[in-house]
């Protein structure tokens, strides 16, 4: 099976051949790459990409030891690293592959700095989370936040006014009918599933990818439907790298040389700005 999106960001990154692993830090939440391009013996340009670290463990003989980068991204594409047997081992190295196209993507994207969540309208009735994204429970007031995830959503302190449901991944459809916003977390990008969720949002909601695991090329998430792409910039790796081994993740992130960014669609003005 081919993701769509990440195929279509691969076709428009892949470009420098020289481009190589320079590091890749895999912590406990997180996983961060670190990419270096031009020749061995002259200037260099660096680049660096975050992604979530699903469970599971870290291949005893990492593919990114051996394959470039452009080779480890086009096995993503290409569904190879979500086997546990043969060239990827597993979800861990998707989590690589797909922090490898994050930084791949640094040169291509003009990044707007700050948060989008800030700027979208606060009197919706309905939002739909698709992965157990907690900062929309705190932004709307008087709303149903229906949370579509994998495994039990547990207990979530949530403000007066605020309703939780729970839908497994089956429920979708159900979950997304008559939603006024729906986030759907990066996290899809490394399970799996991220075009079904789309696809299954209504045409009048406004759509987030969120998280710094959607930090790349926006084009094939618009042309997806949709609106703003709310990522990560890595501005100091050692930092990041340092917190991403500790087992840091998200917000824990923003303090430790990583940067809110975001694009937004043409027809959303008011949030590109």
């Amino acid at each position: 099976m081919i993701d769509g999106i990440l195929a279509a960001v691969l076709d428009a990154v892949d470009g420098d051949p020289r481009v190589r692993f320079d590091r890749v830090a895999v912590g406990d939440a997180a996983v961060l790459v670190e990419l270096e391009s031009g020749p061995a013996a002259g200037p260099t340009t660096r680049l660096a990409g975050l992604a979530h670290r699903p469970p599971g463990a870290v291949p005893d003989s990492p593919p990114w030891e051996c394959l470039s980068p452009l080779a480890l991204a086009a096995a993503v594409v290409h569904g190879a690293a979500t086997r546990d047997d043969g060239l990827c081992g597993g979800r861990v190295t998707r989590a690589v592959g797909v922090a490898t196209l994050n930084a791949l993507s640094v040169p291509h994207v003009a990044w707007r700095t700050g948060d989008p969540m800030a700027r979208l309208d606060a009197g919706v009735d309905v939002v739909v989370t698709v992965g157990l994204f907690r900062p929309a429970f705190r932004k709307f007031d008087d709303v149903t936040v229906r949370v579509v995830e994998r495994g039990p959503v547990g207990d979530v302190e949530t403000p007066e006014g605020v309703t939780v449901r729970a839908f497994g991944p089956g429920e979708t459809a159900a979950a997304m009918a008559g939603a006024d916003v729906v986030f759907v977390t990066g996290s899809t990008l490394v399970y799996g599933g991220i075009e079904r969720y789309l696809a299954a949002a209504p045409d009048s909601a406004t759509v987030v990818c969120i998280g710094a695991t959607a930090s790349m090329l926006p084009e094939p998430f618009f042309d997806a439907g949709v609106d703003v792409l709310a990522g990560a910039s890595v501005d100091d790796a050692e930092a990041a790298r340092a917190a991403v081994v500790a087992g840091a993740c998200g917000t824990d992130l923003h303090d430790s040389g990583v940067r809110k960014v975001y694009a937004a669609r043409e027809h959303h003005p008011d949030l590109a700005i």
